[in-house]
């Protein structure tokens, strides 16, 4: 009994109960409530390709923009969950909640670390029960993981800079990770580069640099060893990835500042600084936290002058600690900023670790008790008020289930043997179906390849937007140079899409 006591701490006791809140908030209802859209279906049908035929990838998932493929870890991290869960694609789900939770306790633990334990329990919070954090861990997507990875390696930036240069080895490695699961990760570079570089002027001052520079060195070797499977990749697809890079910071010009509509020489600048970095300083600083509301302008003015003048005057006292968390902060909202694309929550959700940090830290920096109770509970309120809003964990209108159902459906239509495509026609715009192709898959008679459409002996078509038109006057590919324009059937089940079978007319079913 005095064991246990020893160990029920006031500390302890917090940690606990956050965590069996963030567990509940993150895995409540989520068999009826996780996303299993297009990126998902692709996602698990490569994933079960690996273990089901034996076929390893070189390549992770394609970016939005760009046409640019990430490096394959996060395939490899969901393999083993969704081997398990099979053929239901919940597994990889689980561990990304999961996941999610941990780094719920590594907030507490690293922020207590890093500062102090007033820091840790504000972050904790925030992080845990941001609406934010609980969406992007209930369903498995490739940037989903970040603020996992990002978080040890802003920690592992920090022992680095404060204990040993061999940490740097380590900040490779989980550098190495996060920009497989996103491109605009590689932001989190900028600010370990400036940590590095801090430390390297300091050592070279010193004439104590040769082991700085023998383990930068070698965390450089370890991300190089890290794109080897891209590298391979493109050695077989004429440098795919490499041309597509250029195309991203050139053709595309996603940071060029006159890309957009009235942004000429000075303005261009003027505005980014006016908009640009205002709206994502709102976004990722407040948005994130608190949900989007006009407010949060006023907020981060307010934010940022005491902040500024914090800084001012604690210049000479700032610790290790404090840079390391506005070198990886800051730049990456500098970065959010040039960046000339729409910006969307999973852009940045490998801040949002800092983020949780950094608003305790403000609220830390309140020396005067009555008024560090009066923000700070004014702050908690509106915080926990705001999220209790957005949180949504009731069934989904059109679950995973339902499209079990639909799959089933088709399968049922065809004979053994058939070969069969599906096209879908959703507000996704995901033409080929991942999620119900995913379904299939899993069933006796998959459809054929999307490459070996011209086999196919019939094609399903599913309308999830049901817009009153003449499907095959629609100008997609697979429905255009399908040779039979005979519709077969229509059906639909309970609330699901409209459904047309196309195919030779003497192999017509009943409903």
């Amino acid at each position: 009994m005095q064991k246990i006591k020893k160990y029920l701490t006031p500390n302890n006791i917090f940690l606990i109960i956050i965590l069996l809140i963030a567990t509940f908030l993150r895995f409540y209802n989520l068999p009826n409530n996780y996303m299993f859209m297009g990126d998902q279906g692709r996602d698990a049908l490569v994933v079960a390709n690996i273990f089901k035929e034996k076929d390893p990838v070189f390549i992770g998932p394609v970016t939005s923009i760009g046409n640019m493929y990430l490096g394959p870890f996060y395939y490899y991290f969901m393999l083993p969950f969704l081997f398990i869960s099979y053929p239901n694609p919940i597994g990889p789900v689980y561990a990304v909640a999961a996941l999610s939770v941990i780094t719920v306790a590594l907030v507490y633990l690293i922020s207590k670390k890093m500062f102090n334990n007033k820091i840790a329990i504000f972050a904790t919070i925030f992080f845990a029960l941001s609406s934010t954090n609980i969406n992007l861990a209930r369903f498995s997507w490739n940037p989903n993981p970040a603020p996992f990875f990002s978080l040890l390696m802003f920690y592992f930036t920090y022992l680095a800079w404060k204990k040993d240069g061999r940490y740097w080895l380590l900040v490779s490695a989980m550098f190495s990770i996060l920009a497989q699961l996103h491109y605009v990760t590689l932001l989190s570079l900028a600010g370990a580069g400036i940590i590095f570089l801090i430390d390297l002027k300091k050592k070279i001052s010193q004439k104590n640099s040769k082991q700085l520079i023998k383990f930068g060195l070698l965390s450089v070797v370890i991300f190089l060893l890290s794109l080897t499977p891209l590298l391979l990749f493109d050695l077989k697809h004429d440098w795919r990835n490499i041309n597509a890079l250029k195309n991203i910071v050139g053709k595309e010009e996603s940071f060029k500042l006159e890309r957009k509509e009235g942004r000429q020489g000075i303005n261009a600048i003027v505005k980014l600084f006016t908009h640009d970095l205002r709206k994502q300083g709102r976004t990722v600083l407040f948005d994130s936290l608190l949900g989007e509301s006009k407010i949060n302008y006023w907020l981060m003015y307010i934010s940022l002058a005491f902040f500024l003048y914090y800084i001012f005057t604690n210049r000479d006292k700032l610790k290790k600690a404090d840079k390391v968390l506005f070198a990886y902060l800051f730049t990456g909202i500098a970065g959010l900023s040039l960046y000339q694309h729409d910006i969307y929550t999973h852009y940045f959700a490998y801040l949002l670790p800092m983020v949780a940090i950094f608003q305790a830290y403000l609220l830390d920096k309140i020396k005067i008790k009555k008024l560090f109770y009066l923000v700070s509970g004014v702050f908690l309120l509106v915080f926990i008020v705001n999220n209790l809003k957005l949180y949504n964990f009731a069934d989904s209108g059109w679950g995973v289930n339902d499209m079990r159902a639909v799959a089933k459906s088709i399968h049922d239509r065809v004979a053994g043997g058939e070969k069969y495509n599906i096209v879908l026609l959703s507000e996704s715009k995901d033409l080929y179906g991942m999620n119900y192709r995913y379904f299939l898959s899993t069933m006796t008679n998959p459809p054929v390849k999307i490459e070996d459409h011209h086999q196919a002996e019939k094609l399903f078509i599913i309308n999830e937007e049901k817009k009153e038109e003449d499907l095959l006057d629609l100008n997609i590919y697979e429905i255009a140079v399908f040779p039979e324009k005979n519709i077969l059937e229509k059906y639909q089940l309970d609330q699901g899409p409209e459904i047309s079978v196309l195919g030779k007319a003497e192999n017509n079913y009943n409903e």
